[in-house]
C-alpha cells in the first residue's frame, strides 16, 4: 500500500510542479531568469574554446547560443523583445530560444524596470 501512495503523491506533485513552471513571470521575475540563463549560455561560450570544455558542455546540455524555457516563458520574451510570436508555441513544451532574442528581452526588460523605480 504504502508503495502506491507515494507513486500517486509523486505523480500529483510532479503535475503541480510542471503546471507552476508554466505560469507567466512576473517582469522582474523573467528578467532574473533570463539573467541567469544568459549568464549560464555566455559561461558555455567561454568554456567552448577549450577542447575539455566543449566537452562538458556536450556532456551537461548546456548551449552557447540557445536558452531553455517553457512556451509560456518564450511568448514573454518574444513580447518583450518586441518580437511577432507565433501561433504554435505550446505552454507545457520545452523549447530552445535563440540567445539574441533573450538579450534583447532582458534588455528591454531592463530599461521597463528601470523606468519603474
Amino acid at each position: 500500500m504504502k508503495g502506491r501512495a507515494a507513486k500517486r503523491k509523486a505523480a500529483a506533485l510532479s503535475v503541480t510542479n510542471l503546471g507552476a513552471e508554466q505560469m507567466p513571470f512576473e517582469p522582474i521575475r523573467l528578467y532574473r531568469v533570463l539573467q541567469f540563463r544568459i549568464d549560464t549560455a555566455d559561461t558555455a561560450a567561454r568554456r567552448a574554446k577549450w577542447a575539455g570544455g566543449r566537452l562538458f558542455n556536450l556532456l551537461s546540455g548546456q548551449s552557447t547560443q540557445f536558452i531553455p524555457l517553457y512556451g509560456t516563458h518564450v511568448r514573454q520574451v518574444l513580447s518583450a523583445a518586441g518580437q511577432n510570436v507565433p501561433d504554435g508555441i505550446v505552454p507545457a513544451k520545452r523549447y530552445e530560444l535563440r540567445l539574441d532574442y533573450a538579450k534583447r528581452a532582458y534588455t528591454a526588460l531592463m530599461a521597463d524596470l528601470d523606468q519603474a523605480k
